[in-house]
This record gives structure tokens, sequence and C-alpha cells, in this order.
């Protein structure tokens, strides 16, 4: 089978660590960041890491809403960690004001941010089910994140302390995420979303692109950019639903319509290899 091989670049100058645990837990958290300040100073990276102690939801997306700001200006591109517990069904817990972020909720916050940086934002989970989030991607959305590092099932508390802080160093001292890989816990897994939507979209091509299959595109092609307009119209929705036909017209085009959708307008892949690719995925 004809396999798919790039490059994929993540962007990053900061670490930003979201502290949720209680002051009676481990304090993993900040001692990450305590480690992480040691660490950034030696290599001469002052400034690489931030700490938010969260003590309710309404301060967690505070606090997301803040990095946003600095995204928007240019001047951040962040992994973006949380330190709490998780509910596989609830979401992330705040200890402190005895709630929960939905998972479905702090990937809508995650996704602004990841729009600002152009799908320069990584996300690691110190928390159980927080692979959760993956759940989450939708292959004919932008994607919400560049990577998402997690645990799919329950973590010890203070299990992945000293992984976590070697993969941050390697990663920060080299600039390279596959390096930093080497170092993590066997229960923490990479969930990448270029990989994920060239697997997905290649998957969807053999199965599904079809008359039934095109014409459901395009009514959510059209619904998306009603949504984006902010008000609806029989001639804005006839205009949306022609360009939309355009673009799911032949393989190529939906193709390339649907790399730049996801991938904040990059296609790092030619439309003669993934061809290649959906064509050995074919069943003989």
């Amino acid at each position: 089978m004809h396999e798919l091989t790039y490059t994929s670049i993540c962007r990053n100058n900061g670490l930003i660590i979201f502290d949720a645990l209680g002051e009676d837990e481990l304090q993993t958290g900040r001692r990450l960041h305590e480690d992480l300040l040691d660490y950034s100073r030696e290599i001469g990276r002052l400034g690489y890491c931030t700490y938010y102690s969260i003590k309710s939801k309404q301060m967690l997306i505070a606090a997301l809403k803040s990095v946003l700001t600095e995204c928007k200006s240019g001047v951040l591109y962040p992994v973006l960690h949380f330190e709490c517990h998780g509910d596989p069904d609830k979401g992330l817990y705040v200890h402190a004001s005895d709630e929960y972020v939905g998972w479905e909720e702090l990937v809508r916050h995650v996704a602004e941010i990841n729009e600002a940086t152009n799908n320069n934002v990584g996300v690691v989970l110190a928390a159980c089910f927080g692979f959760e989030v993956s759940k989450f991607v939708n292959f004919k959305a932008p994607c919400p994140f560049n990577f998402v590092i997690a645990a799919q099932d329950v973590i010890r508390a203070g299990q992945l302390q000293d992984v976590i802080i070697g993969f941050y160093k390697a990663t920060v001292n080299s600039g390279d995420l596959q390096g930093g890989l080497v170092a993590l816990d066997d229960q923490l897994m990479l969930f990448h979303s270029g990989e994920w939507f060239y697997r997905t979209l290649a998957t969807f091509m053999v199965m599904s692109f079809n008359a039934a299959g095109r014409s459901e595109i395009v009514e959510q092609i059209v619904s998306s950019q009603v949504a984006k307009a902010g008000y609806r119209s029989r001639d804005l929705v006839r205009s949306e639903r022609a360009k939309a036909k355009k673009f799911v017209k032949s393989p190529q085009n939906f193709y390339k319509h649907a790399s730049r959708n996801f991938l904040h307008n990059k296609i790092p892949i030619s439309y003669e290899d993934f061809h290649a690719f959906v064509e050995g995925k074919r069943p003989r």
C-alpha cells in the first residue's frame, strides 16, 4: 500500500499550565512549572512557561481567553497543559469550585486559540480520560489543535510527573516533538490532527464519496457559510450552494477544499500522493 509521508511543523514559543487540582493533592502542576522555570533559565528561554492556578470554571475560561488575546496579537504559539482530574462523560474537574468543564466546551475554546495561531496549538492533558477531546475532531471542520497528548483511561496521581517533565525538557531544548515523545509513558497517547485527517479523509473517499455523500457535504458547507455570514436569505443559500457544488464536483477539488478547511489553509500533501494513498486503500 502506498503510504503518505510529510513533515508536520508546529511552532511553539510558550507553555501555559492550567492547574485545577486541590490544595491538599500532589502539586504536580506547580512542580512542573518550577522545574521548567529553572530549566528555561539554564537554556536561555526565559518567559517560556506561564502558570495559572484555576479556582473555578469561569477562571479557566477567562485564562483561555487571555491566551487567545495574546495569540491574536501574533506573539504566542502555545502548548496548553492541563493538570486536573477528568471524567469520561463530564469533562475536566475544577476542584476548588466543584465544577466540570465539558470536553466539547473545552475543545471549542482551544479551537479559537488554534485558529488564531494558524494551527500551532498543542494540548497536553495530565488528566484521566483526557483523550476524550479527540472525539470532537471532525474532518469537515477546521482542526481544533495541532496535536493532543493524553491518557485514554485512569491514571494515578503523580504517575506522569517525571515523564511529562522529561517530555517538555526534550522538546524545549531540541524543538522536535518526535524527540520528546520518546520520553513519554506508554499510557499517554498522541493524537496528531494531520495524520488523523488524511487517514479519515481517505476512508471517506473510498466509502462515501458518492452522490449521497457529496450532497451531504454540500449542505454542511452551506450551513457553515451561512453561520459565518450571520444571516440567512434565499440568495445567500443559492450562492453558497453553487460554490459548494463546485468544491465537490471532482475528487481533486474536494480534496483541496477539505485540506484547506481542516488544516487552516494548508495543503501539505499533493493531490497525486493522496490519490495514490486512497487507491491503495480500495478493496481489490
